[in-house]
């Protein structure tokens, strides 16, 4: 039987271990410049963003700007905790007089939202070198938007962007993702910022404890037993549950199966979102040969191998994230 492996890290099963959770904030373990605790924001701190908002857009009173204070102290859909920026807001309902003339139009529409946006960017989480450069797409306002009667155009903007002074550190990069409500009369009346955006950091990058040639990098995944999950006899569309497929023993981890080590930054979550820890850390990709005896011994094939990847703290070799065991892939078994 010919196997192909391949990773479908979505439904495998954890390898050696379950993903780590996040542990009790202890700067001293890491050092500080290498491991950073941001904590989320407090709940005066919550409403200030609010105050900002309202101050900086002035409305007539029954159309101020409001958002869900029911979940502002305790959801991360109203205000991001960590950086500091509203999520959603919208304003109050009241009556305001019609537009005179023509509807606007879409490009009319574009210029509003864009207008606020560059003078909303820093409540928004969006660096002002960014904004020029954002992306849009104008679409009639739907059912589905749940937005204000006089909402008339949504504007999204996006754009890619990385984390200031951590360039060369994908992992960390930061995507604006936000929509923007047009009423009839140009105002702006709702939003909804689905931006990924990370605070600012001070963690060293150049000089980890441990150097990547250091054995202790590894030690602490030398030695352990590793498998991957046998699909071949998944026969329907959907995969079954990963704990139930047979196992392919594939030894133990040595020194030499390490065939990838790139430094990362590692983001963990604290209990209820309390806080997140950024930690320096190694990305460790190791390759174990697929078993000869799952091949048919007739066939001239390339060596095949499973891949496991770990994230390991650069400082101590703690294992910050297991590995999860790879699935043999059924639709490319050759019987």
């Amino acid at each position: 039987m010919r196997l192909c492996a391949l990773l479908l890290a979505a439904a495998a099963a954890s390898c050696g271990g379950s993903r780590t959770t996040a542990r009790a904030p202890d700067a001293a373990a890491a050092g500080p410049r290498h491991f950073q605790i941001v904590h989320a924001l407090t709940v005066p701190e919550r409403l200030a963003l609010v105050d900002r908002l309202r101050e900086r857009n002035h409305a007539p009173p029954g159309s101020e700007w409001t958002v869900n204070e029911e979940a502002l102290a305790r959801s991360v859909t109203v205000v991001d905790p960590f950086a500091g920026f509203l999520r959603r807001a919208r304003r109050g309902a009241a009556e305001r007089p019609s537009r005179a003339g023509a509807q606007i139009s879409e490009a009319d529409a574009s210029t509003f939202a864009r207008a606020f946006v560059k003078k909303n960017a820093d409540l928004l989480g969006l660096p002002r070198h960014v904004v020029p450069g954002l992306a849009e797409h104008v679409r009639s306002v739907e059912a589905r938007d749940h937005a204000l009667p006089r909402a008339r155009w949504a504007v999204r903007f996006d754009a890619s962007f990385p984390t200031k002074g951590y360039e060369s550190f994908e992992e960390i990069a930061s995507r604006a993702e936000l929509e923007v409500f047009v009423d009839d009369d140009g105002e702006v009346s709702s939003f909804v910022n689905l931006s990924r955006v990370h605070p600012h950091l001070a963690i060293d990058t150049k000089h980890p404890l441990l150097p990547q040639d250091d054995p202790r990098v590894v030690s602490k995944l030398v030695g352990r037993k590793v498998f991957a999950l046998d699909a071949a006899d998944t026969i329907s569309d959907r995969l079954r549950d990963p704990r139930e497929l047979p196992r392919i023993p594939l030894g133990e981890v040595q020194p030499g199966d390490v065939t990838r080590m790139q430094l990362v930054i590692h983001v963990a979550t604290g209990p209820q979102l309390a806080w997140l820890a950024y930690r320096l850390a190694y990305f460790v990709e190791i390759a174990k040969p697929v078993p000869p005896e799952l091949f048919d011994e007739s066939s001239a094939v390339p060596p095949q191998y499973f891949f496991f990847r770990w994230v390991v703290d650069a400082d101590t070799g703690d294992v910050l994230e297991d590995a999860r065991a790879p699935l043999s892939d059924p639709a490319a078994l050759a019987r």
